[in-house]
């Protein structure tokens, strides 16, 4: 794991693990905390009612305030966490890792703990289909197969 520390809230994060044979995934963890969203009101309540209820396309359009990557979401999304993940997808010690396996790549984006956007990435750096929400359905999907896991390992 690795933390760059960078003062407005962002996190840069590499996990490995052995994958499930025949898969490899990369992903790329971000995060920006609410204090770091331009967002109306002091209170973190108040900020958090409005984000909840924003959509994607505005949520790509609202503002990170700082000196690290002040400009919208999208603009993030579409320089900086592009290329780094595009490095990482395309470096030598992915390919050659990845080779023979299912590749999946993505950027993962948590947005003041109330919101996860994720972007895919193909094997050659170019991102695939578009940016979307994780929704509550697929989180609770999600938590049904690791509790179907647990059961099945307990039996």
């Amino acid at each position: 794991m690795q933390d760059k520390g960078r003062s407005c809230g962002l996190i840069d994060m590499v996990i490995t693990s052995n994958p499930p044979k025949g898969r490899y995934t990369v992903i790329e963890f971000k995060n920006i905390q609410i204090d770091y969203l331009d967002l109306q009101g002091y209170m973190r309540i108040d900020k958090a009612k409005q984000l909840v209820d924003m959509s994607l396309p505005q949520i790509l359009k609202l503002r990170i305030k700082g000196i690290h990557h002040p400009g919208p979401i999208e603009e993030w999304l579409e320089g900086d966490i592009r290329e780094q993940l595009s490095k990482y997808v395309t470096s030598a010690t992915v390919r050659e890792d990845s080779m023979g396996n299912t590749f999946r790549a993505y950027a993962v984006v948590i947005i003041g703990s109330r919101h996860i956007l994720i972007r895919e990435m193909d094997d050659m750096g170019k991102w695939k289909g578009v940016s979307r929400l994780v929704t509550d359905l697929e989180l609770a999907a999600v938590h049904e197969v690791e509790a179907e896991g647990v059961e099945g390992r307990a039996e």
